[in-house]
């Protein structure tokens, strides 16, 4: 076996004695459904739970794994076993310890229940008889040696349950789970719906925190947001507008950019004529304006994501893979070859059953950005002659619809859907292609995906699974090459952007935060080392109201110097 990583969080700072306590206030943008974390379906219910519950092994700012709820980590030298060491000094909420035999209730769940939605695919991949328990140890073995970045970063990042709640539970899929208990750095204290979440920190955590807690403020208006920013009620809030932006340089507050571990989409739902004719996706990819969606929508936070579904700055990005500019003359002439034409002089074409080019596009009515997004879409799409309705429904709905929940009922009755991909950063983890466009999990009744049927949707699951197997380095940047060109031609995702984010954060109260490339102020490392730069004074806060009132006027000065530059 071989030691892969042994090391904790650095989690103390050299010099001057921390200030101890403050609570942390940040926004939540809207209210969460349940905070199960089997079945959370939401980022706003992830941004809870993943303070109440840890993993094994989380990832960094630089996306490096470190050990959590484990001490360390091993494999064998074939990647078919491993080890994951349990720390001693993890307790839950309600002060018992969690051991071993809690790590091994959970696995065992998710080994034995492929219908849970936050779970690994790799738990298919554990060979039978391959979880067991030695010592303090938790060991996997897989029927074939999956990659590191795999096993740790999709297997490792399960969250923990604490065994003597969750055993008790008849059906855990519908389990609310209202008042949490976990091993987090934050335990659950009070929840007041559409207004906030409060937590504390948890004193028996094996890593310090130095904050007494977080209170999470549902605020669903950036304007709002950004009133509380200035009036000190927030320390942090994420995507304000560009004038906004500008402002709060007033009101002690640094800018931090960063991109997204999340891309956009439009899903043509390919068991429907006419979305399955490869020649009409290109036409459509070509008919909209994806830079002008990033640099409007979304304030120039972001990039175009490419058609390879590939992110563009990583080790496994194929530049010579095919790119769709906006161009309305090829996205015209792609239609007329297919002699789909307007044929009543009403200004959309029809297929080649006589039947207009019209269709309904469902989008998260919860997701304001995503639905401006498919009002552009539609825009772009009458100068081709394709009629695009924008339907937006309530997040259930619309995964359900999909075919996100896995009902086997489920008739996906959408044409189109706006819809975007987590978790997903191809720059380090290559096996991500075979969940993402492998037959074994694309068009089945288990994923939100749009039905790629076409025959190069087998030839790519071969060589995903090629991906998977594959220990040479440059045989696996080949393959994924090859990959990205037969995407990028047959193109099974409309793909839209990567999202970018611009946040802005205090900087007159707290010290240290911690910042990355893939992420904002507020993030796990953060909470363990964020401090106060000086104990709180007792008083009325007089100057958080001096900047409310202060605000408008602000906001108004930076707007006329815009206009005036």
């Amino acid at each position: 076996m071989v030691v892969l990583m042994s090391l904790s969080p650095s989690l103390m700072v050299m010099g001057q004695e921390p200030i101890y306590g403050g609570t942390l206030n940040v926004p939540l943008s809207a209210d969460a459904h349940a905070l199960n974390p089997l079945y959370y379906t939401t980022t706003y219910e992830s941004s809870v739970i993943w303070r109440i519950y840890d993993p094994l092994v989380r990832m960094d700012l630089e996306n490096v794994g470190v050990p959590i709820i484990c001490s360390n980590w091993s494999h064998s030298t074939d990647y078919t076993e491993w080890a994951f060491t349990i720390r001693d000094d993890v307790y839950w909420h309600d002060g018992r310890q969690l051991t071993v035999d809690d790590v091994y209730f959970t696995y065992d769940l998710l080994l034995n229940d492929d219908t849970i939605t936050r779970r690994s695919w790799l738990f298919d991949e554990i060979a039978e008889g391959g979880l067991e328990v030695e010592g303090n140890n938790i060991v996997i073995t897989f029927a074939w040696g999956p990659k590191p970045a795999d096993v740790l970063y999709d297997l490792a990042t399960s969250l923990i349950l604490p065994e003597h709640i969750w055993s008790d539970i008849e059906d855990i899929s519908t389990f609310a789970n209202d008042e949490p208990i976990g091993s987090g750095p934050f335990k659950f204290v009070e929840w007041e719906k559409t207004q906030f979440f409060r937590l504390a920190k948890h004193e028996q955590y094996q890593f310090p925190i130095y904050v007494d807690g977080i209170t999470m403020h549902i605020i669903s208006e950036v304007e709002a947001a950004f009133y509380a920013l200035a009036g000190g009620e927030i320390e942090t809030m994420a995507n304000p507008p560009p004038e906004l932006e500008d402002a709060g340089q007033f009101y002690n507050a640094s800018v931090h950019t960063a991109l997204n571990d999340y891309w956009v989409y439009l899903g043509m739902n390919q068991r429907r004529y006419p979305n399955n004719v490869t020649d009409f996706r290109k036409a459509v990819m070509y008919g909209i304006d994806r830079q002008e969606i990033v640099d409007v929508i979304k304030y120039g936070r972001g990039v175009v994501m490419p058609a390879s579904c590939n992110l563009p700055w990583g080790t496994y990005y194929n530049p010579d893979a095919k790119t769709y500019d906006y161009n309305i003359t090829k996205s015209n002439e792609l239609l007329d070859a297919l002699g789909w034409i307007d044929t009543n002089a009403d200004d959309i074409r029809e297929d080649g059953l006589g039947q207009d080019l019209e269709f309904d596009c469902i989008v998260s009515a919860d997701a304001q950005e995503s639905v401006d997004t498919v009002k552009f879409i539609k825009r772009y799409l009458e100068d081709i002659g394709v009629k695009v309705n924008v339907v937006p429904l309530i997040w259930d709905v619309l995964w359900t619809t999909v075919g996100g929940t896995g009902d086997p009922g489920n008739t996906w009755d959408f044409d189109w859907a706006c819809l975007g991909w987590v978790g997903f950063w191809s720059d380090f983890h290559p096996s991500s292609m075979y969940w993402l466009l492998g037959g074994d999990y694309w068009g089945t009744d288990q994923v939100n995906i749009p039905g790629w049927n076409s025959s190069v949707r087998w030839e790519v699951t071969d060589l995903t699974e090629q991906v998977l197997y594959e220990t040479d380095e440059a045989v696996v940047q080949d393959l994924i090459d090859e990959i990205q060109e037969l995407v990028a031609e047959d193109l099974p995702y409309i793909t839209i952007n990567v999202n970018g984010g611009t946040y802005l954060y205090r900087t007159d109260t707290y010290k240290d935060w911690q910042l990355g490339p893939t992420d904002g102020p507020d993030n796990y490392f953060t909470w363990l080392e964020i401090k106060l730069i000086k104990a709180p004074e007792a008083g009325p806060g007089f100057l958080a109201l001096g900047a409310k009132l202060a605000l408008v006027i602000t906001i108004a000065f930076v707007k006329f110097r815009r206009r005036k530059d």
